[in-house]
Formats: structure tokens, C-alpha cells, sequence
């Protein structure tokens, strides 16, 4: 069974204000009239996300499915450090992987300050014909914790986003064109040149004109796949949505992300590795790379993310 929180994006704790707001900004973002990427990729988003709702959305299915996963894991370190207006230095960081992908889970809680009413879940060709709907009991609120997704992440969007997600980065998201991420992100991409000479031009490295110069994507045909940030001082240290930042210990991922892949680093020698985590279907993901036993960098976006260099 699929797991209902992590396809809103949101903490198991979370509020029912909160998952409404997710709910809202996914779907207009993967209704299949509106979504830019491939149509197949947003019906099976939406169908996803409207499954997950129906059953968030009401008490008694929501108390129901809770029990079925068992007791809640410890929850990780909120993002606390401050978005802050970058200053990159002239020097160029150069990586040898480049990553993609754009902030879906990011956006979730924008609406949430709003407090509107629940809305009902969006109808899709593949959406359900009904979700029966038991007659609710009330539940105790309780005051939402700080964290990742209800503070910081409501306002990352743009150059002074500091944080990644397996979606991407400030607006800018893995699936779609330059030109959609251009226009989501109101920030201006560009090549780069580092791999312009390298082939026919369908593998191409991107940066953020006046932008981070530890950050880069990686462009494919045209289409940003992931988006990476290298550790780089004093350029801009980024986190991930689970507060594992540039220059952490490689405990810290393991302790904020279950279920790591892992697999050598081909151009160093043990224990430097490269760590994996995949958000559920496997579409979506975040690398770390781990040297010295530190975080070196990290890649979020497609499959992508596993390349060696360029788009091999």
C-alpha cells in the first residue's frame, strides 16, 4: 500500500489544515488539464493523490489507515537555518554529476495560512466515481510542531531557497522545460558550457544566471532531470527538507533517511560512497555524496541522479 503522507508530502502528524493545503497546490500542479509533462505521469499523480485525500480527509479512514502502519518513526530535525539572499563568490565550482528537479513537496503548505475549507478531491478521468464517507468523531487538535514543511519551506522559492527536495529547488522542477521552469521559478537558467562541447547538445549543464555557483542542473533535450549543489564554502550551504545539510556527517543522513541505497564512488576510493533515497515508485530522489565522511554534495530529481558524469 502506498503511503498516503509521503505522496502529500506532508509529516504524519500533520493537521488536517495542512493536508488540505497540500492537497490543493498538488493538484494544480498535477491535474491532468494543467499538468506540462507527460499525460500519463499526471493522471497517475492525480489518481495518486486523490486516493491519498480521500482517506486523510475524513477522521475515521484517517485513525483506520494509521493504524495499519504501525507506530509513528521519530521525527527528524526541522530545517532551522534562515533563508538568507545569496552572495556567491567569483570562483566557479565545477561538479562532476549534476542534478535535477523541481520543488513539488516544497509548495505544499503555501495555502496553509489561508485556512480555507476542506476541498473536495478533484475529479480526473482515473479519479474514483465515490469515496464512501463514514460520519465522523471528533479529534482532539493539537498545536502542529515546528518543522520543514509548516515554516521554513512555505517561503523557499527563488534565489534564496536553501533547501532541496527530491522534487527540485526553488520552483524549479525535474519533468518539466526549461522554459515551465524558467516561468514557475521566476529565475532565468542558462548553459552553462560545461558539457556544450561534449556532444550534440541533448546533455547539457545549466546554471542560474547570477545564481549560487554551487548549484547547477542537469538539462536533457531540453527538459531539466536533476538539480545539485556542492559543498563549497563560502558559497551557500543547502539542506535537504529533512535538515541534512552540505557539510553534515554521513550519520546524519542515515539517521534522517531509512532505506538508503548505496554505491561507490567510481572516481575515489572507500569508504567514500555515493547514498541514495527514493521516494515511493522510484521517480523521484535525492544523492548524497559522501567524502571524508562528510556531505559533499547533494543531487534531487530523476532517476538522473545516478549518472557518473553528464548523462552517462
Amino acid at each position: 500500500m502506498p503511503n498516503y503522507y509521503e505522496i502529500l508530502g506532508v509529516d504524519r502528524s500533520a493537521e488536517q489544515e495542512v493536508i488540505d493545503a497540500a492537497y490543493r497546490a498538488m493538484m494544480r500542479r498535477y491535474h491532468p488539464d494543467t499538468f506540462t509533462g507527460l499525460k500519463a505521469e499526471g493522471e497517475r499523480r492525480a489518481k495518486q493523490l486523490n486516493e491519498a485525500y480521500a482517506t486523510l480527509r475524513d477522521a475515521e479512514r484517517r485513525r483506520a489507515y494509521d493504524e495499519t502502519l504501525g507506530p509513528a518513526a521519530p521525527k527528524t530535525a526541522p530545517v532551522r537555518e534562515a533563508l538568507a539572499n545569496p552572495n556567491p563568490p567569483s570562483a566557479r565550482h565545477r561538479g562532476l554529476l549534476i542534478g535535477g528537479l523541481a520543488i513539488a513537496a516544497v509548495i505544499t503548505v503555501v495555502a496553509y495560512a489561508n485556512r480555507q475549507a476542506p476541498p473536495a478531491p478533484i475529479a480526473t478521468a482515473s479519479t474514483p466515481t465515490a469515496f464512501p464517507k463514514p460520519a465522523p468523531s471528533p479529534v482532539a487538535k493539537t498545536a502542529p510542531s515546528p518543522s520543514a514543511s509548516s515554516t521554513t519551506l512555505a517561503a523557499c522559492k527563488g534565489m534564496t531557497c536553501r533547501v532541496l527536495t527530491p522534487f527540485g529547488w526553488g520552483g524549479i522542477e525535474a519533468g518539466v522545460t526549461t522554459d515551465s521552469a524558467q516561468a514557475a521559478s521566476g529565475l532565468k537558467i542558462g548553459d552553462d558550457g560545461h558539457y556544450t562541447e561534449a556532444g550534440d547538445g541533448t546533455c547539457l549543464a545549466y546554471e542560474v544566471i547570477g545564481g549560487p555557483k554551487n548549484l547547477q542542473m542537469l538539462v536533457e533535450s531540453g527538459v531539466v532531470t536533476t538539480v545539485e549543489a556542492y559543498l563549497d564554502p563560502p558559497a551557500p550551504t543547502f539542506m535537504t527538507d529533512r535538515g541534512v545539510k552540505l557539510g553534515d556527517s554521513e550519520a546524519a543522513v542515515r539517521q534522517a533517511y531509512a532505506g538508503l541505497k548505496q554505491l561507490p564512488d567510481i572516481y575515489s576510493e572507500p569508504p567514500d560512497k555515493k547514498l541514495f533515497y527514493y521516494e515511493p515508485g522510484g521517480e523521484r530522489g535525492i544523492k548524497f555524496s559522501i567524502n571524508g565522511g562528510k556531505v559533499s554534495g547533494i543531487s534531487v530529481g530523476s532517476p538522473s541522479i545516478e549518472y557518473v558524469e553528464g548523462c552517462l
